[in-house]
């Protein structure tokens, strides 16, 4: 479901895109270009965007935006995509999806629907993902990713799963590939887990549960 609200940044790097996500569990964000896309637009009257993909859509993801959003003119196209993931899950082994529906709330029945439609989407061409810490494995993928597109590092709540430490180092290893060039950024995190990266941006108000959503480092 994220997936509706990190594509208007995806889209704002020129593809096709060669995406590495970094904590995949069973690599569902890796099927972006397959959904098509519904975004609500409180500001006008509710008026409804829809984004198509090339081919027949698995699904529609929606989200509700509220104030200015670029939202992007098409999907964008993945020439090739690949996780990483301490402990990856395999989308064709029945006890391991089984494992993640009990990790949805009992009483969030859209939300775990949801869920099954994308495994049974991601079964069809299981997206790849890798053993391995995302530290060590980060510098390979990106160099890998480089022959097949424009190379995006994604992330999208799992940095707080890392100690505070090996936050900094993810942030510090991010930001240099970067600045080499070797790749974009896009990051999805709650406030206080890449505090370099909600710095850029305007105060989250006391007590509102948000998350900074940026790209290259800088909150969008």
């Amino acid at each position: 479901g994220r997936l509706a609200t990190l594509l208007p940044v995806l889209a704002r790097v020129e593809g096709p895109l060669a995406v590495v996500e970094v904590g995949a569990s069973a690599g569902l964000n890796l099927t972006l270009d397959r959904w098509a896309y519904e975004w609500t637009l409180a500001d006008e009257g509710d008026r409804v965007v829809r984004l198509e993909p090339d081919g027949p859509p698995a699904g529609t993801l929606r989200s509700r935006v509220v104030g200015p959003a670029p939202l992007p003119a098409r999907v964008p196209e993945v020439a090739w995509r690949c996780g990483v993931d301490l402990n990856p899950l395999d989308v064709t082994d029945a006890e391991q999806t089984a494992w993640l529906e009990q990790l949805v709330w009992p009483e969030q029945d859209e939300r775990r629907e949801r869920l099954r439609h994308a495994l049974a989407v991601a079964r069809t061409d299981p997206p790849p993902v890798r053993r391995g810490n995302l530290l060590d494995e980060l510098p390979r993928l990106v160099e890998e990713a480089s022959a097949h597109g424009t190379v995006v590092v994604l992330n999208s709540v799992v940095i707080a799963y890392l100690s505070p430490d090996d936050r900094q180092r993810y942030d510090h290893l991010v930001r240099s590939l970067v600045a080499a060039g070797a790749c974009h950024w896009v990051s999805n995190e709650a406030p206080g887990v890449l505090p370099s990266i909600a710095a850029t941006g305007p105060d989250v108000p006391t007590g509102r549960r948000a998350f900074a959503l940026g790209l290259d480092g800088r909150m969008v």
